[in-house]
């Protein structure tokens, strides 16, 4: 390293860079690549290396297709939230249930749209649910932040989910079966914290025909299925790049959508278009790169993380310290799971060692993702946090603080998910 600058760092200033960047230009994007050369160059690299690690990583073929299954799964939201399916689905719930388990469901369900500042969308629904006026802007203000985020744990749609798939080399039923327990816990902390004690009352469901819910999930069952199904009957899609059989099960509900809820040719070139799609894009373009300078080899041979160890072994941080501090750290910084995720899991996955045993990759990605969790729900620039107190008229500090109280639960249960792992495997 450059004036012989210990590894971590390198690391941390890179880390640090990154930060600071976003919090100075508002570009994620930017940031990541700043903070990624810098590291580069830290490392002794020469810009023609710089340059070709980074090419090499985007140009690859299965970075193209996490590329394109990005810009599916953004722009098939986009399109799900031109149909309003989500919306005629809200409606659909307030037909048949009431009080807390209607406010639950709704915020719960539009989480289903992996969208940034998506709580925007579910606010004014939680809002309408409050016939009678009786909860308090904050009480509102919790219960739509806090449910909306409780499949981020594990569901394929979320971009967070999908780049830690990339970096740990989970399969998708790996990854599903580590975190699905957290979603449960993050529901158990939501109704302890939040919906215990408030007075709703049950409103009978009036009689008649109702609208149809099931069918209003049909693009997700049609992915989360179609993923499963494509990988267990053609393995060779898998052999060709593992994101194949979700991008053809997107591809698939995106197809089968637009038969049943058709959208124009100029709907359609403003969704291609959509902004939100190509920055997410570019944020995981840069974030690959990021992942191909901590993972490259060093002028002589060594690796970056194998020195990092050597390094931390002799001060005595505990390695599952890292693992927990770094995507914390991270997601308060970012306010998004495809933040802590990109530019901490390099690192924490790196320090597994070399050929880790499934074992530890499991109980690092519930670590891990369970604190990087708890960093973005306390961030102040997460979207989602910001929006939905700005729509309530209630105070981001004080709802932020608050969020604090169920986030222990998730720290709590990570710890003992990650314990059950140990024991079990």
């Amino acid at each position: 390293m450059l004036w012989n600058m210990p590894v971590i760092a390198a690391i941390f200033i890179s880390l640090g860079a990154i930060l600071i960047a976003d919090r100075v230009i508002k570009n994620l994007a930017v940031s990541i690549l700043a903070g990624s050369f810098l590291l580069s160059m830290l490392s002794r690299r020469t810009l023609l290396e710089t340059l070709k690690i980074a090419v090499y990583r985007v140009c690859n073929f299965d970075s193209c297709m996490l590329f394109l299954l990005i810009f599916l799964m953004i722009t098939m939201s986009n399109q799900i939230k031109e149909n309003n399916i989500m919306g005629a689905m809200t409606e659909g719930l307030k037909e048949r249930f009431s009080g807390k388990t209607l406010l639950v469901s709704v915020a719960a369900l539009i989480g289903l749209i992996p969208m940034p500042g998506g709580a925007l969308f579910s606010a004014p629904l939680v809002e309408a649910c409050d016939t009678e006026h009786r909860l308090s802007g904050d009480t509102k203000t919790q219960i739509n932040y806090w449910f909306r985020h409780m499949w981020e744990y594990w569901f394929p749609l979320y971009a967070g989910v999908i780049m830690a798939l990339q970096i740990t080399g989970l399969e998708f039923y790996q990854l599903f079966l580590a975190n699905i327990s957290m979603s449960f816990i993050h529901i158990f902390a939501g109704y302890v914290c939040i919906l215990k004690g408030l007075d709703l009352p049950k409103v009978q469901p009036p009689a008649g025909k109702k609208k149809p819910v099931v069918r209003y999930l049909l693009p997700i069952i049609i992915i989360i299925g179609g993923s499963f199904l494509l990988s267990a009957l053609l393995p060779a899609l898998k052999a060709t790049s593992k994101y194949l059989p979700l991008i053809l099960s997107i591809l698939t509900a995106i197809i089968t959508t637009q038969m049943w809820k058709p959208l124009g040719s100029a709907v359609w070139k403003r969704l291609l278009a959509a902004k939100n799609a190509w920055r997410m894009v570019l944020v995981v373009v840069v974030i690959t790169i990021y992942s191909g300078f901590i993972g490259q080899p060093l002028a002589d041979g060594s690796y970056l993380m194998d020195v990092m160890r050597l390094e931390l072994s002799e001060t005595g941080i505990p390695t599952i310290l890292l693992i927990a501090i770094l995507p914390l750290v991270s997601g308060i910084a970012t306010g998004i799971a495809l933040g802590f995720v990109g530019t901490s899991f390099p690192i924490i996955f790196s320090l597994l060692g070399p050929d880790p045993a499934l074992k530890s990759i499991i109980i690092m990605v519930i670590i891990g993702y369970s604190f990087g969790q708890i960093g973005q729900l306390l961030s102040p620039v997460h979207v989602c946090n910001v929006v939905t107190n700005r729509f309530f008229n209630t105070s981001l500090f004080k709802n932020t603080f608050f969020i604090a109280k169920p986030c222990l639960f998730i720290a709590a249960g990570a710890i003992i998910s990650a314990s059950v792992v140990y024991w079990i495997l």
